[in-house]
């Protein structure tokens, strides 16, 4: 293919079976024709492998092909952006669509603005089976705890020239953002310490960011399905809730070591973050019948962090009341009989969130 696109449309994939030929014609049927279909296969099973085989056989000239044998998102990710050939690329996820002006909106934003990192767009939450709308424009980050994370870090973010006043740091989809493939290698790609998943993204837009200003298109130019209860199983045999307690961890000691010195509010600024997240992690705690003394921990390790947080002191309260009614105060049907997971312990609760390397 001596063929250089400007475009490169990157697409992972693991066990989406034939959910992936949506994907894949909708990136296909595209206004903006200067473009390349990278498939990235992350150890797919034959079903799934066999779809994305079927495209570059019909189009040959568009569609490439190639295999990432270590398991996770960010090894896969990094995969396609080593291999592109397109000056930008624009990422893709297996069971995710994207509307047919996605790609000449986003080339657009950066004509209007070449010193841009990152363009991202609203999105269309849909059913898996991409017959309904569920929820229509979505133009923020979904997740309370992102939400908050995300405004914690905005008065943190150290900002370059290039970024102008850093009022545009946001966390979007990762199905949709689009960057100069050359930013992105110059940022370091995505981490390879975050596979198999789980906040590998957060950490990938905060190093994009330092390269520039993100811009987010306001139109809803993708559709991120809704998880089945299969794809859901899948995801949680790749990674528990100790192990997404553990990338948590992870990307908040890479945040530390990066910006915990460099600005005279840091300090202030990383105890909020801390105060977030205990308060986050004590919920997996008293969802078990034997896990309320480390859900009250946590706790403590928030108001230590951030005395002054309601909303943590009322979960304190809350907790101080029988555990027969824990379940309708915490918001669960009803509290698991089975022992913690494995790791779940003391020295697992005390270990989380520290500023020591």
């Amino acid at each position: 293919m001596s063929r250089t696109p400007e475009i490169s449309t990157v697409i992972t994939f693991f066990r989406e079976g034939e959910i992936l030929k949506e994907t894949i014609e909708s990136a296909l049927d595209q206004t903006n024709q200067d473009f390349e279909v990278l498939l990235v296969d992350n150890n797919a099973d034959a079903q799934t492998r066999k779809v994305a085989e079927s495209f570059v056989c019909r189009f040959p000239r568009i569609v490439r092909l190639v295999h990432e044998p270590i398991q996770g998102i960010a090894a896969s990710k990094n995969r396609g952006l080593y291999e592109s050939r397109g000056e930008f690329i624009a990422l893709l996820d297996g069971d995710d669509l994207m509307l047919p002006e996605r790609l000449a909106r986003q080339r657009e934003a950066f004509q209007e603005n070449p010193r841009l990192s990152l363009v991202s767009t609203w999105y269309d939450r849909v059913s898996m089976d991409n017959t309904t709308i569920v929820r229509k424009n979505v133009s923020q980050t979904e997740g309370n705890l992102w939400q908050e994370t995300q405004r914690i870090l905005k008065d943190l973010y150290p900002c370059s020239k290039e970024s102008g006043r850093g009022e545009s740091l946001h966390f979007p989809l990762p199905s949709s953002i689009f960057f100069r493939r050359q930013t992105a290698l110059d940022a370091g790609g995505f981490n390879n310490a975050f596979n198999p998943r789980w906040c590998e993204e957060f950490e990938f837009f905060l190093r994009m960011h330092e390269k520039g200003e993100f811009y987010k298109v306001p139109e809803s130019l993708v559709r991120y399905r809704v998880s089945s209860p299969e794809a859901m199983k899948i995801k949680m045999q790749q990674i528990d809730w100790v192990g997404i307690s553990r990338h948590m961890d992870l990307l908040y000691r890479v945040l530390w070591e990066n910006f915990g010195h460099k600005s005279p509010n840091s300090k202030e600024i990383f105890r909020r973050l801390r105060a977030l997240w205990f308060r986050h992690e004590s919920f997996n705690f008293f969802r078990y019948e034997n896990g309320t003394s480390l859900g009250k921990k946590l706790l403590v390790h928030s108001l230590k962090a951030n005395p002054t947080d309601l909303d943590t002191w009322k979960l304190w309260i809350k907790a101080q009341l029988p555990k027969m009614i824990h379940p309708q105060l915490f918001w669960f049907d009803e509290l698991l009989q089975e022992p913690l997971p494995e790791g779940a312990n003391h020295i697992f609760v005390d270990g989380l969130f520290s500023n020591r390397k």
